[in-house]
């Protein structure tokens, strides 16, 4: 039986999707839900205390669906669900483990996790810690094993043009790229934003000027910008995703494994913890400046993955009753 779902999110995002500039995974699930048969409203998150409220007063949906949990924004939501006041069942995806694990403030995101019937994690290791800390129980908790839109790369023509890529933006350890491709004097692109979450990357183009084989380009912090970098993944000869080791405390580079594993390219990545090891044991996983030239110059072709949006989506229809 189909249903009424409310997803208060990043509908921009959605509208991106329409247009084929992004990969459904961007929407974790929500996508696959319209696909279904289920009608799903697309709502921006806001900060308000009432917000999320007055969207259920309004559109009434039978369950509220949260791709990326913010307890700040939320709060309202959260504590009338909590207190058994509000009866729509709320579904999200807990990305990061709250970082306050003592104190009033740790009662009170346990309480605010209370309202969600079931919460899915990106990985396996902040789902675990998240219940070791007593913030949420195990039975309302699970990992679909999010994954790339197998259908979106199916329509991406790709080739191997020699030169190695590097895409993302959060949490990136460009000086160590920078070093790295300096030493082996291998091709490097790097498409960034100007600036994310308190990381300033504007002077990389300066920092790279005098180095002939790396070229910078500085991007809008956007989605828009996609399809630019999925042309230059497509013709990459690997992907490349350096990760600063003292950011490494969840699952940041997901969305660059999720890449390569849809475009089946080599990927070369900072060891993180918060990865699954059997998802990234096709690529390259490396510690030390030593192991990444060793990396790039012996690199590992992928091997296939399994993970997929399709796939987890089916992992979170018997959790949501869909």
């Amino acid at each position: 039986m189909a249903k009424k779902i409310l997803y208060i999110g990043t509908p921009e995002t959605h509208d991106q999707y329409v247009q084929g500039l992004v990969p459904s995974h961007w929407l974790y699930g929500a996508v696959e839900m319209e696909k279904e048969g289920h009608r799903v409203i697309w709502e921006k998150e806001r900060k308000s205390f009432w917000h999320d409220v007055s969207l259920l007063r309004r559109y009434k949906p039978d369950l509220v669906f949260i791709p990326n949990l913010n307890l700040h924004s939320h709060k309202g939501l959260l504590l009338l669900s909590a207190l058994h006041l509000c009866s729509t069942p709320v579904y999200a995806y807990l990305h990061h483990e709250p970082k306050v694990k003592k104190g009033i403030k740790s009662y009170l995101y346990r309480f605010l996790l209370s309202g969600c019937r079931h919460l899915f994690f990106l990985s396996e290791l902040t789902l675990e810690q998240t219940v070791r800390n007593g913030l949420a129980s195990s039975g309302r908790c699970s990992v679909p094993g999010w994954g790339p839109d197998r259908t979106f790369f199916k329509q991406v023509k790709t080739d191997d043009q020699g030169y190695f890529v590097s895409t993302g933006k959060e949490n990136r350890d460009f000086k160590l790229l920078i070093e790295v491709f300096q030493k082996t004097g291998l091709p490097l692109k790097i498409l960034t934003s100007r600036k994310h979450a308190g990381a300033n990357y504007e002077n990389l183009p300066e920092k790279c000027r005098d180095i002939p084989n790396i070229e910078v380009v500085i991007t809008e912090n956007s989605g828009e910008v996609y399809p630019q970098m999925l042309e230059a993944m497509a013709h990459a000869r690997a992907l490349v995703c350096p990760l600063r080791k003292e950011k490494i405390h969840y699952c940041v580079g997901l969305s660059t494994i999720a890449d390569a594993e849809g475009l089946g390219k080599p990927l070369v990545i900072t060891r993180n913890p918060y990865h699954d090891m059997e998802r990234v044991a096709g690529f390259n996983v490396v510690d030390s400046v030593e192991d990444w030239c060793q990396a790039l110059k012996e690199l590992k072709a992928p091997r296939f993955s399994a993970y997929s949006m399709e796939k987890a989506y089916g992992q979170m229809k018997s959790k949501m009753n869909l």
